[in-house]
């Protein structure tokens, strides 16, 4: 009878909120799909243990399940409490050799106090059950019953899925009927690490750089809500995975008191921490970030990590940490920004030394063009840091203290369009959008190539309360991803790397590019990967030095520096104009260039008799092919381009009226 009462409850919060809920005993609430809003607190006790041998998870217990991506949301600042427990399933990716970034949405029962921690005890893996409602690919949606995880001793490195015993569709069943595991699912805790540079949690933190990872395999190790955890995935078959388009994903099953309220979080100045959603709800990042009590205490900048499956060898790494910005702070209509990681390896050292990936752009937003990463799945972590931007500094040894908030939550189901847990598979037929009214910026996205090892996007956005200089939450650095080859954009009188900028837009608009390398030659692969909501009839580079303009919208360029840093030389511009460079052009009709591919001949026709100073051809590398200063004022001056390899040149004209003028030619050999 309890049960059916703790159903009609479900039933009821559908349509209004309720205040307190007390699930006693043996009853439990089981939600499918549906979220559910409680105002007060949530008290999940259990009666008193009369058989102690019998295993705690086969014991008649107070419940919550929230399965099909329902949440749970909660209005008053108040711990929840209870020996009982809410179970939420999330999905981390199905590779025992690549790390996903946890934060629990739950807390261990201690009987009293909500908000007490997460121990790695608390992950299960979901039981099948023959016969059971399917939705999706997966037998383990609706079900209830789960088993602990076991965490394996740190000199294992591979992590396992559950296995049953027999085959799908006629598996073996225990007295219950129900499947009998063969193999339960083995976690390997020497992937489990926090970071905490303000040392509370697991491992007591405070130690920054590489080192600063503590370990949390001790099943006694406390990670406190709104902080993170790493943990490698699994390798295998079974039925908890997952299979989509986005991949393989393992389901787990995090078992506790489920956490409510304000959660303070906070960083070392200069330093970053490990944080996450803290809630069995989706949470708005940038409801969390423009908060006024938030606002200025950390970057305005959020990493996520992103990885490729290689090896456990460090050196053999192939990851870095994306960046998302929450955009306009005064506009909850636009969900900001996100760019993905430059993809690199690293040493013995944890230091990056590039990757051997030949133009690989790098991995895709994880939900399709325009990803903000805007709304965090339950279960994410992610990094933040406080680090001086624009015009802020921040004090060294302070700690930059943040909150998590119920006002920051929201039910905002994962989907293709705006939430998603990285690198974890999803069910393509949820489609829930934004309830609020989004308004997607027009934004530029560029690819460069950096000496074919790595690709590094940059992302321009048009925003109509931006500026030429930093503005607050509309700019993003590489600060979590510098390499030391690389390519940004220079915002002034700010002291970072920006790989994210939001200016105004116009024709005339000029967007200044920076190169940096350690080496003594460089190149860098230049052009537009994708337009959103920017009409553009031309999109070009332009090289100051020489007064050239490439085409990067519908082809690519090719920098090459020294070593050092090139600045003040290259911008994105959207008009080929004297006036971008106060210098004069002249008319189209001033200057003839055509190229003869049968005779090998490039002629450059002078009709109306100008003095021409200089001739100038160059590849679209901005290489100098060839180049001619005639003495004479002639009609036509021609170049041999037998030797050209085929493909653009770019013909520069210069005459002593101080005009000039550019022109692509194509040479067929």
């Amino acid at each position: 009878m309890k049960k059916t009462t703790f159903f009609a409850i479900v039933a009821l919060v559908v349509s209004q909120a309720v205040a307190q809920v007390h699930v006693i005993n043996d009853a439990f609430i089981y939600s499918k799909g549906t979220d559910i809003f409680i105002t007060q607190e949530l008290e999940l006790r259990t009666a008193p243990v009369v058989d102690p041998v019998t295993p705690a998870n086969d014991r008649p217990g107070s419940a919550f399940y929230l399965r099909d991506e329902a949440h749970l949301l909660q209005g008053d600042d108040t711990d929840n409490s209870g020996d009982g427990f809410l179970s939420v399933f999330q999905e981390g990716v199905a590779d025992n050799f690549t790390y996903n970034y946890w934060s629990s949405p739950v807390s261990f029962a201690n009987g009293t106090n909500g908000n007490s921690g997460f121990r790695n005890t608390q992950i299960y893996f979901p039981n099948l059950m023959m016969g059971y409602p399917s939705i999706g690919n997966t037998e383990t949606d609706l079900v209830i019953k789960a088993t602990q995880a076991t965490i394996l001793p740190t000199n294992f490195k591979n992590g396992t899925t559950d296995t049953y015993v027999g085959t799908p569709g006629s598996y073996s069943l225990g007295p219950d009927g129900n499947p009998l595991v063969d193999e339960p699912l083995r976690i390997a805790s020497r992937w489990l690490y926090s970071y905490n540079s303000i040392g509370v949690g697991a491992g007591n933190g405070g130690t920054s750089g590489y080192e600063g990872w503590q370990a949390f395999s001790n099943p006694s190790s406390i990670v406190l809500p709104g902080y993170g955890f790493t943990m490698k995935g699994v390798s295998g078959t079974g039925p908890n995975i997952i299979n989509s388009d986005l991949g393989l994903g393992q389901r787990y099953d995090f078992r506790g008191i489920p956490n409510n309220g304000d959660i303070q979080v906070g960083v070392e100045a200069g330093d970053f921490s490990l944080v996450g959603n803290p809630y069995p709800s989706s949470l708005d990042l940038k409801r969390f970030i423009v908060d006024s009590g938030n606002s200025g205490n950390i970057t305005p900048e959020i990493y996520f990590w992103d990885s490729q499956p290689t090896s456990h060898l460090l050196i053999e790494y192939e990851g870095g940490y994306g960046t998302y910005i929450p955009g306009d702070p005064n506009d909850l209509t636009i969900d900001g920004s996100y760019v993905e990681a430059a993809f690199t390896t690293y040493n013995e050292n944890g230091i990056p030394t590039g990757t051997s990936v030949t133009r690989n752009p790098g991995l895709a937003p994880p939900v399709g063009a325009g990803s903000t990463r805007r709304y965090v799945p339950v279960g994410q972590g992610f990094m933040i840091q406080r680090n001086d931007y624009g015009s802020v500094t921040f004090t060294p040894g302070s700690d930059g203290l943040v909150t998590f908030k119920n006002s920051h939550r929201v039910p905002v189901k994962e989907n293709s369009s705006n939430s998603l847990f990285k690198a974890a598979p999803i069910d393509s037929r949820d489609q829930n959008a934004n309830s609020d009214n989004v308004f997607v910026e027009p934004k530029l996205y560029i690819n460069a190539f950096v000496n074919g090892r790595y690709n590094r996007t940059l992302l321009v956005v048009f925003g109509e309360n931006a500026t030429f200089n930093y503005d607050f939450g509309m700019e993003g650095t590489n600060n979590a991803n510098k390499l030391e080859t690389d390519v940004y954009m220079p915002i002034p009188d700010a002291p970072q790397e920006y790989i994210i900028q939001t200016v105004p837009y116009s024709n005339e608009t000029a967007i200044p590019l920076s190169f940096k390398s350690t080496t003594q030659k460089s190149t860098f692969e230049i052009q537009v990967r994708e337009l959103i909501n920017l009409d553009a009839d031309q999109i070009l580079l332009y090289d100051k030095q020489e007064d050239v303009y490439h085409d990067i919208l519908n082809d690519f360029v090719v920098v090459e520096t020294g070593a050092g840093k090139v600045e003040n030389r290259y911008e994105i511009v959207f008009e080929e104009k004297s006036t971008l460079n106060n210098a004069s052009v002249t008319s189209p009709k001033d200057f003839t260039v055509f190229q003869n591919d049968e005779q090998s001949l490039l002629t450059i026709q002078n009709p109306n008799g100008k003095n021409i100073t200089a001739i100038q051809v160059y590849d679209l590398a901005g290489r100098l092919v060839a180049s001619l200063a005639p003495e004479n004022i002639e009609n036509a001056y021609t170049f041999n381009t037998s030797t050209y390899a085929t493909g653009v040149y770019v013909v520069k004209v210069s005459s002593t009226a101080g005009t000039s003028q550019a022109v692509k030619v194509v040479v067929s050999n």
